[in-house]
C-alpha cells in the first residue's frame, strides 16, 4: 500500500546513512508507433497512409497539449483513442489543423479585402467577378466540411470530443448556417434566373459573416504561435477595424449604383457631381469613398453632400455603426491597457527577483535554468491565482471548491473510504500543491514515511534501493498511504520525477488530527491496510520482478492500474 509491489527491501531496518548511492537517468520510455501496427507495411502506400494520419492525430509539439493534457500518459492515450476510435477525425491540436486555421486567417482576411471591391468596381465584368466568387466559395466550402470533421475541446467538461455525431450536431446547432449563407451559389443562380445579377451580388455581400472565422482561428493561434494577449488584441482589433472601414468605403459607392440599377437614382447623388466624376482612375474614386465613409463612421456626415434617400439611410447606419465601434474600441482600450499593466507589473518584478537572487547567490547556468522553467510552470499553472480565488471566498465555498478539486483523488485511496464524510472534506483542506522539477526526488528509500502523495500531473519513475527501475505511475495514482496509519514505516523505493510534476501532499501529523475524535478508526484503519496488503501479495506473478526476500507492502492504485495491462490468465491467479 505504500509505493509498488515486490520491490526488494533490506532485510533489517535500512541505514540511511550507509545506503548506495543511486545516480538515476530518468527518462521516458521508448512509445511504441501505434501508427505502424494500425497501417503495416513499407510501401508507398502505406507511408502515405501514416502521414496524413499523423497530420491528423495530436501533436505533441502543439503549444495546447501540455495546456490542456499536462502529462506524457494522457497525451499518448489521446492518441491511442483517435487511432483506434476515430481514425478519419481531424483532432483539434493536431498540425493540420494550424496550418489550415493559419492559411484560413489570411485567406479570408484577403477574401474580404477582395469581394467588396469586386463587386462595388468590377460589376460589369461579370465573368472575372464570378471566377473570383466560385473560387472563394470552393475554398469556404472546403472549411465548412473541415468543421464537420475537426473535434472540439469541451472547456466544461475538460474532454476533447471526437465523436463525429456529437461534433457535427454541434456545429449545425451553433454556426453551419451562418457560414453556409456565405457560400450560396450565385453564379448557378445568376444562371438559372435572367436578370439576376444584382440580387446575386446582394446575396455576395453576405461574406462578411466570415469576419466571425477570422476572430475564431486568431483566438486559437495566438497560443499556437506564443503571441502574448496584448498583441493578439492588438492584431485582431486591427483586423476588424481594417475590414469594416474598408467595407464602408465600398458601401458608399456600391448603394448608390444599386439604385441607378434599379433606375431611380436622383440627380443630386453625390455619385453624379462634377467632383466625384473627374475621378477617372477606381483607386481615386475609393478613396473619395473611403473619405466619405470614414467620416460618417466618426460622426462627422453633416460635412458631407448628403440629399437623396439612399444616401441619408446609409450615412445614418453608418453613424450608428461608427458609435457601437467606438464603445468596442474603448472597451477593447480599457481591457487591453488593465490587463497589460497588471501583466507586465507582476512577470517583471517576479523575474526582476529571480534575476537579482540568482546574480546574488552566483547559481550555475543549470540551476538558473531550472528555476526559471519552475516559476514559468507554476505561473502557467495558476498557483497564486487559485490560492488568492480561494482566500477570498466564504468558508463554506472555500470548502466546496477545494472538494471539488480534489474530490477526484481524494475517492481512489482505499483507505478513505472507511472514513466519515466529514473527515474526508477536512482531509482535503490539508492538501498542498508542490513541484518537483525532472530529476528531483520525491521520497527516497530508507527514509521515513511522513505523507501520502497524489500526482495531479505529471510521471514519475519507482526504483529500488539498488537502483534498478520497477514502474512508472502517471496522473491519478498515489503512493505512501502506508506512512499515515503506520508510525515507523520506512520507504522501500526511491521515486524520482521523470517529467515536470504537480504532487498533492497529505501530512500524517494532519490526517491523525483529523480522525482522533474517533478512538477506533486509526485501529481499524490499520487492518483494513493489512487486509489490502494481503490482497495485493497475491499479485505477485503479474508483475515477474526479482525478489530475493518477498514484498513487504505494495500501492494499491500502482496495482490496480497495472492489472489492466496484464494478462487475464495471470490475474487470475
Amino acid at each position: 500500500m505504500d509505493l509498488m509491489a515486490y520491490v526488494p527491501h533490506f532485510s533489517e531496518a535500512p541505514n540511511v546513512e550507509y545506503a548506495p548511492i543511486i545516480q538515476h537517468i530518468c527518462q521516458q520510455p521508448t512509445e511504441q508507433d501505434e501508427l505502424e501496427n494500425h497501417i503495416k507495411g513499407n510501401s508507398v502506400g502505406p507511408k502515405l497512409q501514416r502521414w496524413f494520419m499523423r497530420q491528423r492525430i495530436l501533436s505533441r509539439k502543439h503549444p495546447l497539449t501540455r495546456w490542456w493534457l499536462k502529462s506524457t500518459s494522457t497525451v499518448n492515450y489521446e492518441i491511442s483513442r483517435h487511432i483506434k476510435s476515430y481514425p478519419y477525425m481531424i483532432h483539434p491540436f493536431s498540425s493540420f489543423r494550424i496550418v489550415w486555421e493559419s492559411l484560413m486567417t489570411v485567406f479570408t482576411f484577403v477574401g474580404l479585402l477582395i469581394i467588396p471591391v469586386s463587386i462595388t468596381f468590377h460589376f460589369e465584368n461579370h465573368d472575372n467577378w464570378h471566377i473570383i466568387n466560385d473560387m472563394m466559395n470552393i475554398v469556404f466550402l472546403c472549411d465548412i466540411v473541415m468543421w464537420f470533421f475537426t473535434g472540439y475541446y469541451d472547456y466544461r467538461t475538460k474532454v476533447i470530443v471526437l465523436d463525429p455525431r456529437i461534433v457535427a450536431l454541434k456545429y449545425l446547432k451553433n454556426y453551419f448556417l451562418i457560414d453556409f449563407m456565405t457560400v450560396l451559389p450565385i453564379g448557378f443562380i445568376d444562371l438559372i434566373i435572367p436578370n439576376s445579377t444584382w440580387y446575386c451580388t446582394t446575396l455576395n455581400m453576405l461574406k462578411i459573416l466570415r469576419i466571425r472565422n477570422i476572430i475564431v482561428y486568431s483566438r486559437r493561434l495566438h497560443n499556437v504561435y506564443r503571441m502574448s494577449f496584448q498583441q493578439y488584441k492588438i492584431l485582431e482589433t486591427f483586423s476588424v477595424i481594417v475590414v469594416c472601414v474598408h467595407w464602408a468605403g465600398c458601401l458608399e459607392y456600391y448603394v448608390p449604383m444599386s439604385v441607378n440599377h434599379l433606375g431611380t437614382l436622383s440627380n443630386d447623388s453625390w455619385i453624379r457631381s462634377s467632383y466625384f466624376r473627374n475621378k477617372k482612375t477606381k483607386v481615386k474614386r475609393y478613396l473619395v469613398c473611403l473619405n466619405r465613409a470614414v467620416t460618417s463612421l466618426v460622426r462627422s456626415a453633416h460635412y458631407l453632400d448628403v440629399k437623396t434617400p439612399e444616401d441619408i439611410i446609409l450615412n445614418l447606419i453608418l453613424t450608428v455603426v461608427g458609435f457601437l465601434g467606438f464603445m468596442y474600441l474603448l472597451t477593447q482600450f480599457s481591457h487591453l491597457m488593465t490587463t497589460f499593466h497588471i501583466t507586465i507589473k507582476r512577470h517583471l518584478k517576479i523575474i526582476q527577483q529571480l534575476q537579482e537572487y540568482m546574480r546574488c547567490k552566483e547559481l550555475p547556468h543549470s540551476l538558473q535554468r531550472r528555476l526559471l522553467i519552475f516559476y514559468h510552470y507554476r505561473n502557467r499553472k495558476g498557483f497564486e491565482r487559485d490560492a488568492k480565488i480561494i482566500n477570498q471566498v466564504s468558508p463554506y465555498l472555500r470548502e466546496e471548491l477545494i472538494l471539488h478539486n480534489y474530490l477526484r483523488l481524494i475517492s481512489t485511496v482505499e483507505l478513505f473510504k472507511h472514513l466519515p464524510e466529514t473527515v474526508v472534506s477536512q482531509l482535503v483542506s490539508e492538501l498542498r500543491s508542490e513541484i518537483f522539477m525532472t530529476g528531483d526526488e520525491i521520497v527516497k528509500a530508507g527514509t521515513l514515511g511522513e505523507s501520502l502523495y497524489f500526482i495531479a500531473c505529471g510521471t514519475v519513475a519507482v526504483y529500488t534501493s539498488t537502483g534498478k527501475e520497477v514502474c512508472h505511475l502517471e496522473d491519478g495514482t498515489y503512493f505512501g498511504e502506508m506512512a499515515l496509519v503506520m508510525e515507523s514505516d520506512h520507504r522501500i523505493a526511491t521515486v524520482i520525477a521523470v517529467e515536470t510534476c504537480e504532487v498533492n501532499v497529505l501530512d500524517r501529523n494532519d490526517f491523525r488530527r483529523h480522525i482522533s475524535p474517533y478512538p477506533d478508526l486509526l485501529n481499524r484503519l490499520q487492518n483494513v491496510a493489512l487486509e489490502h496488503l494481503e490482497k495485493s501479495l497475491a499479485l505477485g506473478d503479474a508483475y515477474n520482478l526479482d525478489t530475493p526476500t518477498g514484498p513487504r507492502y505494495i500501492n494499491i492504485s500502482s496495482i490496480q492500474s497495472s492489472r489492466k495491462d496484464v494478462p487475464s490468465h495471470q490475474t487470475e491467479r
